[in-house]
């Protein structure tokens, strides 16, 4: 019996934990969290490593009850509300509330929380590239061809994930169709400021929680995973610029003035 109340909560724990991380918790929040909900469910000996992409554990209640578990977190995405769902789980667990089903249900429906829909997504993405590229200094015919460009950052950004292809593949691609496409309409409508409308629409493919999370992570001092993060941003920003560059060697390939 004791047995089995230790690994339902181990595992509890881990998969809060996971949770966590595979929705842009951060190291060091991950890690605090799944010591207090181990400790509120009664589990001794209670250790976790966080990385940025993995889970290491081991928990006992007893010289002859441990676990040990390990947990691959390949894919982060950011969902605040599943975040804050966890850190409400942990919040009623500390304070005694909950038992251990109690607490894997409330487990399941912070899991279930919904994302926003493709249909928002796309709102937001155009929203946002009209907005910054508005306050980068472009009139509102710039702001309008920004606007496409986010509705095709977005579009190739979501089919992409659909059918699982790499990050860095696919924003090397959405920036070369952003950049090919203001070039054009710069090229038609010489009114146009392709650098303003390339700019604000790149700028919702910029890795600004990578690159904050990888600072935080390093300055609370977990360099591991901090480095993974900002290698990550350094990529996904190298990226980008790679489908900039393409963009523009291609569109002055074919005669049009950039």
């Amino acid at each position: 019996m004791e047995n089995d109340l230790l690994e339902r909560a181990a595992d509890l724990v881990m998969d809060a934990g996971q949770t966590l991380l595979e929705n842009g918790g951060e190291v060091f929040r991950v890690q605090q969290t799944m010591e207090i909900m181990a400790h509120s469910l009664g589990v001794r000996d209670f250790h976790v490593y966080v990385l940025t992409n993995g889970i290491f554990a081991s928990a006992s209640m007893g010289s002859t009850h441990n676990v040990s578990l390990i947990r691959h977190v390949p894919s982060v995405s950011i969902h605040l509300g599943r975040v804050e769902a966890i850190n409400e789980l942990s919040r009623e667990l500390a304070a005694g509330r909950l038992g251990v089903e109690e607490a894997e249900a409330r487990l399941q429906q912070a899991q279930s929380v919904p994302r926003t829909s493709p249909a928002g997504e796309r709102l937001a993405c155009i929203v946002g590239a009209a907005g910054f590229a508005y306050l980068f200094g472009g009139t509102p015919l710039d702001a309008a061809v920004a606007t496409v460009a986010g509705l095709l950052e977005i579009l190739i950004c979501q089919w992409f994930g659909q059918h699982k292809i790499n990050r860095i593949f696919t924003d090397i691609v959405a920036a070369f169709a952003c950049t090919v496409w203001s070039v054009g309409v710069q090229a038609a409508l010489p009114a146009v400021s392709a650098n303003a409308a390339i700019i604000g629409a790149l700028m919702v493919l910029t890795p600004g929680v990578a690159l904050t999370m990888g600072v935080r992570d390093i300055l609370n001092g977990d360099y591991l995973s901090g480095s993974i993060r900002l290698l990550d941003a350094v990529l996904i920003a190298g990226s980008i610029a790679c489908g900039v560059v393409l963009g523009w060697l291609v569109m002055h390939g074919l005669g049009v003035a950039v």
